[in-house]
């Protein structure tokens, strides 16, 4: 926070620029598209719709389709109402924190990159696949049922007004965690900026922003200059791990559980490193 500090001091116009930029992603294009899956996500999960579904591919699917960090909300709210054991659930959290197959074949391989299909396909693999198999190493050690142990539910309110109370609460929680969102991709946006602006070789000048904030590493690293090969692996590699504001993000939404943001933060960091390796070998 401090290094944010003196940041806006020193140089107010860059800080300005980064603020604005993660602001603009997040209305732009997070609310929009987050918020809507926060909420029915949350009414389905405390209502008794679900309870027909099977939690795990519940929670996989919306982590696939939507994104950080709707994969570890999911989750979340499965564990503290009793759908998930938290066995079941760390194993979940390495599979389900993904970036969206629209962020990914939308905005990095067609905006940024402009690869081609039979370029974009195998990048995808190295992308989803290091995931699955993180997913099933954790099988050996950490084996779990696939619902619930976990803290029973709330008591739903009695009377015709149910379905409209659960609603309501799945809104303001979404509202919540949206606003979280938005704070930490301004901020790690920022200092995103920052870094740029203070390092003059081009590989450190994108690996640097990359790790706090993925889009904006990912749009420096293309205008960097570095071989096709390095900018499209480091690309990859910034989108599966999330970066530092897509953990912030993830471990905000676990907020009240037992699952660690440490050891969430090293699958994303072996899953990264997977994927850059892969894709230097692919290209």
């Amino acid at each position: 926070m401090l290094l944010l500090l003196f940041f806006c001091i020193l140089q107010p116009a860059k800080a300005i620029s980064g603020a604005a930029a993660g602001l603009s992603l997040w209305y732009c294009t997070i609310l929009p598209t987050l918020l809507p899956c926060m909420v029915l996500s949350g009414y389905l999960i405390s209502s008794e719709l679900i309870l027909r579904l099977p939690p795990a591919p519940f929670a996989f699917l919306t982590g696939w389709f939507c994104g950080y960090p709707m994969g570890a909300k999911t989750i979340a709210d499965l564990w503290k109402h009793g759908r998930l054991s938290e066995a079941s659930a760390k194993r979940l959290l390495v599979l389900c924190c993904v970036p969206s197959p629209m962020f990914l074949t939308g905005f990095l391989c067609t905006g940024m990159l402009r690869l081609s299909l039979s370029e974009a396909v195998p990048c995808l693999a190295a992308l989803y696949l290091p995931p699955v198999l993180c997913w099933l190493i954790t099988g050996f050690w950490n084996r779990g049922s696939l619902s619930g142990t976990g803290p029973m539910s709330e008591e739903k309110p009695p009377g015709s007004l149910s379905a409209f109370l659960l609603f309501e609460k799945a809104m303001m929680n979404g509202f919540l965690i949206i606003a979280k969102v938005g704070g930490y991709l301004m901020f790690f946006t920022m200092l995103s900026y920052f870094f740029r602006g203070q390092v003059k070789n081009p590989f450190f000048a994108s690996l640097i922003p990359g790790i706090f904030e993925m889009t904006s590493g990912i749009a420096f690293t293309v205008q960097s200059g570095l071989s096709r090969t390095l900018t499209v692996a480091l690309c990859f590699s910034f989108a599966a791990f999330g970066g530092l504001s897509g953990a912030a993000q993830t471990i905000s939404v676990l907020e009240g559980t037992p699952f660690s943001g440490r050891r969430y933060l090293l699958w994303k960091l072996l899953q990264a490193s997977v994927t850059f390796f892969l894709i230097w070998i692919i290209l």
